[in-house]
């Protein structure tokens, strides 16, 4: 009996942030009522909202439990060795995305996961990435300090996701033209065309140099096959001959060494 009348408390509160979130479409209010029910889904020590954008560095919409100072660190440094920034930027992909899927061992070596969660006091961290119109998504993530999410909490997001993608649709449908989720200025833009700078990566021939143009402007294989007029296997071809001449295996890492060289 206490077990049923848990389970109808944790489905009431559910509800009632439901409720809330549903009413908060289109207001100030819409991203904290969000945020309100996945806290209701899956507990956590700490939340965070942040925008990804394809060819702009991310920003910072709120956060709970969060530091200010590592707010200001991560605009400044650690963006550019996130991997959920990484991630969105290559597959354009929204959904329950858990660190543990991007934690290679690079990533688990990296600056990311050494220095700014360490510093952070996070253990493991959950993102929930939903289109914020073209070219950018709205992350909410979920972070703890010292236990790690489970996959029954992970499968619960899941099952949870079209609920909080439908929202949040709603919510830009709901908007005015010209709408931003922050007060922040523009980023500066990270946008490359298909001439990289002089002097960088002289090895690449310069179809090369063109096709990496158009990974670091966010663009897919396909996309890329059908903007140089090849084909999606000729493209992936590229791509193995450019990892190679630059002695790396990822996406990620190309995007490192291009901002890197930039800073």
């Amino acid at each position: 009996m206490a077990a049923v009348l848990g389970e109808s408390a944790v489905d009431r509160r559910i509800t009632d942030a439901l409720a809330r979130a549903i009413a908060g479409i289109g207001s100030e209010q819409h991203i904290e009522r969000m945020v309100d029910l996945v806290r209701e889904l899956v507990p956590q020590d700490l939340v965070t909202v942040t925008r990804y954008s394809t060819t702009q560095r991310p920003e910072f919409v709120s956060h709970r439990n969060f530091s200010d100072a590592m707010v200001a660190r991560y605009l400044e440094i650690y963006y550019l060795y996130d991997p959920f920034f990484h991630y969105w930027r290559g597959r354009q992909r929204p959904g329950v995305v858990p660190l543990r899927n991007l934690a290679g061992r690079d990533v688990k070596r990296g600056r990311y996961v050494a220095e700014f969660l360490a510093q952070s006091v996070i253990c493991d961290e959950v993102g929930l990435l939903l289109d914020d119109g073209p070219g950018w998504c709205l992350g909410i993530f979920l972070e703890r300090s010292r236990k790690a999410f489970s996959s029954a909490e992970i499968a619960r997001l899941q099952g949870h996701f079209p609920v909080f993608a439908a929202l949040h649709a709603l919510d830009i449908k709901s908007r005015q033209p010209g709408f931003r989720r922050t007060d922040q200025a523009p980023a500066v833009a990270r946008k490359v065309d298909e001439h990289l700078p002089d002097g960088l990566w002289p090895e690449l021939s310069n179809r090369e140099r063109q096709l990496v143009g158009l990974i670091l402007a966010g663009y897919p294989t396909a996309l890329i096959a059908r903007r140089l007029s090849i084909s999606v296997g000729t493209v992936k071809n590229h791509r193995l001959s450019i990892y190679r001449k630059l002695d790396i295996t990822t996406e990620r890492e190309l995007f490192l060494q291009y901002f890197e060289q930039l800073r």
